[in-house]
């Protein structure tokens, strides 16, 4: 998870929409793991959401709005940058990445206004930077 002191930097409904947006990417591939519903609450927790908050994005894993009107909601470039990085590891979270992810990840891309080879290219970052991650946890279980 990305630290980031979203909540001085975006409103509150930006914050709602983030999550929203991130919940409505872990349900693309129409099955929502318990590691996709971990990512969520984590990311709920980090802005703390209010209770009602938290139950609205929580019905977007059983029916998901449309991913492209939620992520309108969110007009500030860093909540932008915030909301791809998000998706890309609610995307991650059970370790693959099926067609309608990447789809809705560059669509979500162009929506904001990001170069396709960026976003691609930023994606991969992310997806090794994850591997990475967990290979280094692995070792030192091992040790």
């Amino acid at each position: 998870m990305l630290d980031f002191p979203i909540a001085e930097l975006i409103t509150p409904e930006e914050q709602v929409a983030v999550a929203r947006a991130v919940a409505i990417m872990a349900s693309r591939d129409n099955q929502v793991s318990d590691s996709e519903k971990h990512f969520v609450e984590e990311l709920m927790g980090q802005m703390m959401l209010l209770p009602e908050e938290r139950d609205l994005v929580r019905r977007e894993f059983s029916t998901p709005n449309d991913l492209m009107q939620v992520a309108r909601a969110v007009q500030h470039r860093e909540a932008r940058l915030f909301l791809f990085y998000q998706a890309v590891c609610a995307a991650l979270a059970d370790n693959k990445l099926v067609d309608g992810e990447m789809d809705a990840l560059l669509s979500l891309a162009d929506a904001f206004n990001f170069q396709t080879e960026h976003a691609k290219g930023f994606i991969r970052w992310v997806r090794d930077s994850l591997e990475l991650r967990d290979r280094g946890q692995q070792l030192l279980v091992e040790m």
